[in-house]
């Protein structure tokens, strides 16, 4: 499954500061940032253009991930009160 990763790859148009670069005449340009929260806080992260595909999916991954625990534990929430429900069926 690879690793996973909390948050999502956000495009913004930045102005990097650099000199020589375009953005410096005032035309932003692409950038990627990893935006996470955690705590209540948002964090954000710098990403290469060449990192942004591997770390898209790494996101998505852990929003599947969590689709699925979240149905397990509905699932087993239901088994558990049905276990119960036997439990004071027998004992009655």
């Amino acid at each position: 499954m690879g690793d996973l990763l909390n948050g999502h790859i956000q495009k913004r148009r930045v102005r990097c500061g650099k000199p020589n670069c375009k953005c410096a005449s005032g035309e932003p340009h692409t950038a990627f940032y990893h935006v996470w929260d955690c705590d209540g806080r948002r964090y954000q992260k710098y990403v290469r253009q060449a990192q942004v595909e591997t770390l898209r999916r790494q996101c998505e991954q852990y929003r599947q991930l969590q689709i699925k625990l979240r149905a397990g534990r509905v699932e087993y929430k239901q088994l558990i009160a049905r276990a119960r429900e036997l439990f004071r069926s027998l004992s009655k």
